[in-house]
């Protein structure tokens, strides 16, 4: 019987040490590596992200009725997957930005509030592990392997895209039906996570998007000091 996720418990604090290590490491040896060998880099992450999102698919199918109101890759890590991977093949630095902000934001999140309701070593625990892991490992390959920067004007771009893409998923939520929970617009994740000092729904969102507003801007704060420390 799996024990029930504690977010100051051993196993998930080693967790997530460890899963960071990787993903500020794992890049660094692509630094001096061969084109040939970023290639491979770069399909290799591409066919995890899609076999991940595949088996999230294939999860929901037995789970629920409709596994289109939960299997989708459409909440707000999966936009960031596949930003990271548009990026990392266009070298576009828009889908770079926004997998800079809401892969870091929303897959760091993930990893210290995982939406799971057991803890190490339950399947889905793990799954969500490395499955944000990879959308973070790709944002620092693209930190430390292209040198892709910043700018203060970029948390502003990213946001005002945010509020398009919210408006939209709020449309496909309600066109898929009431159980669709996609960027959890209508009712809280499951287990423990930050939305659990929100407010009740649907203003939760009201809280969520000026968090979000915070967070880019601490965000953009914290890479600005450390790379003029740099």
């Amino acid at each position: 019987m799996y024990k029930e996720l504690e977010l100051l418990s051993f196993s998930h604090i080693f967790s997530v040490i460890f899963c960071i290590l990787v993903i500020i490491y794992l890049p660094r040896y692509f630094i001096s590596a061969t084109e040939s060998k970023k290639n491979i880099f770069k399909i290799v992450l591409l066919c995890l992200i899609i076999i991940n999102d595949g088996f999230d698919f294939y999860k929901t199918a037995f789970i629920f009725e409709n596994p289109w109101q939960q299997g989708l890759p459409l909440h707000m890590c999966d936009f960031s997957a596949y930003s990271i991977l548009a990026y990392l093949f266009t070298k576009i630095r828009i889908f770079f930005l926004f997998a800079f902000f809401w892969g870091i934001l929303g897959a760091g999140f993930a990893l210290l509030t995982p939406d799971v309701i057991y803890g190490f070593p339950y399947f889905e625990y793990i799954q969500s592990h490395i499955g944000h892991s990879f959308i973070l490992i790709g944002v620092s390959y693209a930190l430390q392997v292209d040198g892709q920067k910043v700018t203060i004007s970029d948390p502003f771009k990213i946001l005002a895209i945010t509020t398009f893409l919210l408006a939209a998923i709020y449309i496909v939520n309600a066109f898929i039906g009431m159980g669709a929970n996609y960027w959890y617009v209508n009712f809280k994740p499951e287990g423990d996570s930050i939305m659990n000092w929100m407010r009740a729904e649907p203003y939760h969102m009201i809280d969520i998007y000026i968090l979000a507003i915070v967070l880019c801007y601490l965000l953009y704060l914290i890479y600005y000091l450390f790379d003029k420390k740099q």
